[in-house]
């Protein structure tokens, strides 16, 4: 007797077969199978996470957000678990406003259950919304007022909506509660960074999840490495990397007898150029020690203020800087990468730039903005170098007088190289742009136009175009 299978049954078994993929390391694999499975039964949530999870694995952020947005009109949710379950994957892809309405539904029918007035604060959070936030969250310590992640939450608003030293008080109180917490402690870390204290954000920041290579290399924690081996590894986004690689010419860093980077694989013959021994990050190499790149600064004991930033720190041999008595070359990028979890504050709509960018007919304009389209340029007569890696667009910042850019990783590699660099902030900035002020220590060529309130960009682009009228005169 031959019986049919339903379409959950096979879906099911589709899955399981994905997941042995996925454990045999065929990610891509699993990811085709998984696809099937959701196909075959688009009605059942676990099937859509499973396959929203293997999307982020692999790098896939915003086609595993799609997946969620998916199971949003598809699956059956007749329970406030599963209307719970979803809303922490969108938040946990980077979708909090999707997960808005889920947690909202949720808390309509447990109105006394702290975790989710908890969650429905964090999706707003997420969803830029901290005011609303707030009043959620505290709805939340009022039914827990000790837990220690919705005091983590609450911190995390309070720093969203500025108010750093109220924020680093409800960190504080999270670790009390939970000193073993790594979130509470880099979420600390950052606040201190802010607020002038650096050496107390370096410490915390090593609480962070800490990258080793897959050798018997040992941790590097400050001895000397005369006649030693060392990889300092990159991690998180490519901007840190250009950032953190002043460090690397310290004199205790250079006593090593030799000192390989590993470093994201598209920045690797721009690394190589500028005369670094430079790897992709799964590049198997043997040294006796390591170190991550953004814990150089806490292992040597330094700062922003460090002489390494009163100069460029990566050059490229071939390329000759101009030095113009007037800006007529200038760079612009817009947004950054739409996978960042905080693109949407620190980017701005292209109409935006435009309208106040394309008065300045004496300037030529350099689009240096990744995968826009033709009809999003103000004008033809826009300049659009042909699309590499990050050894092409160092040739192309040097080759300007001026970049104007998002808080994204080519203002880190204009700084680095010395090309003068105008980077535009959202209310309440990333960490290392601390809380006021046009100039960083980080990039003496850097100069920062600052939001005066949440979202507005309009008085900024003023700013930036008044300027730019000075600079070309």
């Amino acid at each position: 007797m031959i019986v049919a299978l339903s379409d959950d049954t096979e879906a099911i078994t589709i899955c399981a077969n994905g997941a042995l993929l996925a454990e045999a390391g065929d990610t891509a694999g699993a990811i085709a199978l998984f696809q099937r499975a959701v196909e075959r039964a688009p009605s059942l949530l676990p099937l859509h996470i499973v396959l929203a999870n293997a999307q982020q694995l692999h790098g896939e952020v915003l086609e595993s957000r799609a997946t969620l947005r998916r199971a949003i009109r598809l699956t059956d949710r007749s329970d406030s678990d599963a209307e719970f379950t979803l809303g922490k994957a969108l938040v946990e892809a980077g979708a909090g406003a999707d997960a808005v309405p889920c947690f909202r539904r949720v808390r309509a029918a447990h109105p006394s259950d702290p975790a989710a007035a908890a969650a429905l604060a964090a999706a707003l959070r997420d969803a830029q919304q901290p005011d609303d936030a707030w009043v959620e969250v505290q709805r939340a310590l009022q039914l827990a007022p000790q837990d220690p992640v919705t005091l983590l939450t609450a911190a995390l608003i309070r720093h969203d909506l500025g108010d750093f030293a109220v924020a680093l008080s409800l960190c504080d109180q999270s670790l009390t509660v939970r000193p073993e917490s790594a979130a509470a402690r880099v979420t600390r870390g950052y606040l201190r960074h802010l607020l002038g204290d650096t050496r107390g954000g370096w410490s915390d920041f090593e609480a962070r999840a800490l990258p080793r290579p897959a050798t018997e290399a040992v941790r590097w924690t400050g001895e000397s490495l005369a006649g030693k081996s060392v990889l300092l590894i990159g991690e998180q986004g490519v901007g840190d990397q250009f950032q953190f690689l002043r460090y690397v010419q310290h004199p205790r860093v250079q006593a090593a007898q030799r000192v390989v980077i590993a470093c994201q694989a598209d920045a690797v013959s721009l690394l190589q150029s500028a005369g670094f021994d430079a790897v992709a990050r799964d590049t198997i190499v043997e040294t006796d020690l390591y170190a991550p790149l953004l814990s150089l600064p806490m292992v040597l004991g330094l700062d922003a203020t460090w002489r390494a930033a009163i100069e460029p720190y990566i050059s490229l041999p071939e390329t000759v800087r101009r030095t113009p008595r007037r800006v007529r070359r200038v760079g612009v990028v817009w947004s950054g990468n739409p996978a960042h979890r905080n693109d949407a504050v620190r980017s701005i709509a292209p109409s935006v730039m435009h309208s106040l960018l394309h008065t300045h007919p004496s300037v030529q304009f350099v689009c240096l903005q990744h995968g826009v389209a033709d009809d999003l340029l103000p004008s033809t007569t826009w300049e659009r170098p042909a699309p590499g890696d990050w050894l092409a667009t160092a040739r192309v910042l040097t080759s300007l007088d001026l970049l104007i850019t998002v808080d994204t990783g080519i203002a880190h590699l204009a700084g680095a190289l010395g090309t003068p660099v105008w980077i535009l902030l959202p209310h309440v900035p990333d960490w290392r742009w601390g809380t006021s002020g046009s100039s960083t220590p980080w990039y003496p060529t850097a100069r920062l136009f600052r939001q005066a309130d949440r979202g507005e960009w309009g008085r900024v682009l003023t700013n930036v175009s008044a300027a730019l009228s000075s600079a070309v005169l």
